[in-house]
């Protein structure tokens, strides 16, 4: 069965402050398994996204695959739902729509433009009695099944600051890892030593930054000079960077 997207086919729309690019995209690939019981009738509802972080600008893909006893249901409409990073969500902003494929599965193009929580929701009919004043039956709609929540990381870029002080008891190297503006504490900071002239780096130490991005660490004092730089490997939300170089000894 060929999907047919539901919603408008390419939806630019402001999910709490951050603007998303969604479009329906062609059969879902391997999906992951995350899926969440039914509400109702056996549905399930799985979700996956195709890269857990991405560079502004870039986009990814959200996709499930719906199913009713374990067998792919074709034909059926399900919404996609998103909110911001540190937004009180509720149920978050349906931003857009599709009818899954013949085996049951339902994807989106999405291009967050910053760190965006989505879920996918499966709807279906449920029958009400009808009132003694009107005698043909009516029906509402219920969640049939709500997937589990996939977040898309929007990397931010970071520096890392780098300075040298003589101690009592050798020397301290000193940095301060900032990123989006602000100082990230507990982040981990690697501490890398090479001798002057010299290509390789060697890591020495690996510590967490402190309340304000601070991070030192405390060396010997080398007989000849050494350089030393410090170098933060990234994590969700957030580039890796390192710092300048600083020659210590004589």
């Amino acid at each position: 069965m060929r999907r047919r997207v539901t919603s408008v086919a390419a939806l630019a729309l402001a999910v709490s402050g951050g603007a998303a690019l969604v479009t329906a995209a062609g059969p879902a690939a391997a999906v992951a398994s995350n899926d969440t019981p039914a509400a109702s009738d056996g549905y399930s509802l799985s979700i996956a996204v195709a890269d857990a972080s991405i560079d502004p600008g870039a986009s990814d893909t959200v996709s499930g695959v719906l199913t009713k006893a374990g067998v792919p249901q074709p034909g059926d409409t399900v919404y996609l739902r998103a909110w911001v990073n540190g937004r009180r969500h509720h149920h978050g902003h349906r931003v857009g729509s599709a009818e899954t494929g013949a085996d049951g599965s339902v994807s989106f193009t999405v291009a967050p433009r910053a760190t965006t929580h989505y879920r996918l929701v499966f709807r279906t009919a449920a029958p009400t009695p009808s009132p003694s004043s009107a005698p043909t039956p009516t029906s509402r709609s219920v969640v049939g099944a709500r997937s589990k929540i996939a977040t898309v990381h929007v990397l931010r870029d970071t520096s890392l600051s780098i300075r040298a002080r003589a101690t009592r008891h050798g020397e301290a190297i000193q940095g301060q890892l900032r990123g989006g503006g602000h100082a990230l504490p507990g982040r981990k900071v690697m501490l890398q030593e090479r001798a002057v002239g010299s290509d390789a780096w060697t890591t020495l130490d690996t510590k967490r930054t402190r309340r304000h991005g601070v991070v030192v660490f405390r060396v010997a004092t080398p007989s000849a000079p050494e350089e030393f730089q410090l170098v933060f490997a990234g994590g969700p939300n957030f580039h890796g960077c390192q710092s300048g170089i600083v020659t210590v000894g004589s």
